[in-house]
């Protein structure tokens, strides 16, 4: 029996396949930039917070400083990638906060 996925290990794989698609988006289309920033925080190597932290100030820094690299669909791809992250961070730091305060 395969046991049911947790909400972050979901979030987690939801976050990937979203990073998945903007990497084959981006390739196909050539924008290096984008590209670049991705690969600093993706592909995660584990799924711990730092990780995750990691992705989302590399998405947040894109976001800011190369908005004119982006098409309007990828560009609204990234936002919603950027907001999964920024989700699961607060997912994780009210877990971690539930966990140490007990």
């Amino acid at each position: 029996m395969v046991p049911y996925l947790s909400e972050r290990e979901n979030a987690v794989e939801h976050i990937n396949a979203m990073c998945m698609h903007l990497f084959d988006l981006w390739c196909e289309s050539r924008s290096v930039v984008p590209l670049a920033y991705l690969l600093k925080g993706w592909p995660l190597t584990n799924s711990d917070p730092e990780a995750i932290r990691r992705l989302g100030n590399t998405l947040r820094d894109l976001r800011r400083h190369h908005l004119h690299d982006a098409n309007g669909a990828s560009f609204q791809e990234l936002c919603e990638l950027s907001d999964c992250v920024e989700d699961l961070l607060v997912l994780s730091s009210m877990a971690t906060w539930a966990t140490n305060g007990r």
